[in-house]
């Protein structure tokens, strides 16, 4: 078990990534809940123990021409529930994606007035499987539970807000993390180009690797941060990519790293291209 897992048990106020080695250790819990993101076809040969599993649409919703919204709060908060999930109910999410679709499975139960410990699984059901750690078949009986939704403004972001940010109204740095190639506007899709004044951050550079998807050294991931102008963790800071699926990973690593205002843009340029908002390259 790491140091930085050491300081967190299940009833703190944690959020971010675990490792195998702590949730292995925190198996069988009775307040635990542990999701699978996605998977399906797998799933019911073998999973980590005790985990419950539903598809990443679960959480998103088209609206207003706009993929990869956050879904409607009633099916958000009745999805919960079934998955046994309450408001303060300790959550670890696990996914194939390299914790894309568990991210923003932890950002959307953040939205909702979820409360308290919530993490990921670092490195995902691939390291978990690689690692002969315990798997199961069977599917767990999970007792409902009651999710009251009360949103959160502090974890999302009109693109009011990010326009503010962009024409220097507002004192917040803007974080596009996609390709560096989206980024300049080297791609097909339009509009070619990024949000004014955003700075680029791959979600990708956080990785190991594209065949190892868990985190580098954290503090290789700090001086990369703040070589690129992220050296103040009180300032606010906003995520974006395509369809806020990608920038969930690094809203999640922000808050990891000690960052205490980090906004994800959940319209992001899907959002930014259906309403004609100016971009630069």
């Amino acid at each position: 078990m790491s140091r930085h897992d050491i300081q967190h048990d299940l009833s703190s106020t944690f959020m971010g990534f675990v490792s195998p080695e702590w949730l292995e250790s925190h198996l069988g819990e009775a307040d635990l809940r542990i999701v699978q993101l996605d998977g399906e076809k797998y799933y019911y040969n073998f999973h980590i123990p005790g985990a419950s599993q539903i598809g990443y649409g679960k959480l998103v919703t088209k609206r207003r021409e706009v993929p990869g919204m956050l879904a409607d709060a009633e099916d958000l908060a009745a999805t919960f529930g079934q998955l046994g999930i309450g408001n303060t109910t300790p959550v670890v999410a696990y996914d194939l994606t390299g914790g894309l679709d568990a991210a923003r499975l932890l950002w959307s139960l953040a939205v909702g007035g979820h409360v308290g410990f919530r993490a990921v699984l670092d490195g995902g059901l691939n390291v978990w499987y690689s690692d002969n750690r315990p798997m199961e078949a069977a599917v767990p009986e999970v007792e409902r539970r009651l999710f009251q939704w009360h949103e959160e403004r502090r974890w999302n972001i009109t693109h009011e807000e990010v326009m503010a940010i962009a024409l220097g109204d507002r004192d917040a740095v803007l974080v596009d993390t996609r390709s560096e190639k989206e980024y300049l506007g080297q791609t097909q899709r339009h509009p070619r180009g990024h949000i004014p004044g955003a700075i680029h951050y791959d979600w990708t550079d956080s990785l190991m690797g594209p065949r190892d998807v868990r985190l580098k050294d954290r503090a290789l991931i700090e001086k990369n941060l703040v070589d690129l102008g992220l050296a103040d963790q009180q300032r606010e800071v906003v995520v974006y990519c395509e369809t806020a699926h990608r920038a969930a990973h690094t809203w999640l690593l922000l808050h990891d790293l000690g960052y205490t205002h980090v906004r994800l843009y959940d319209g992001s340029m899907a959002e930014w291209r259906v309403l004609e908002l100016p971009v630069t390259i």
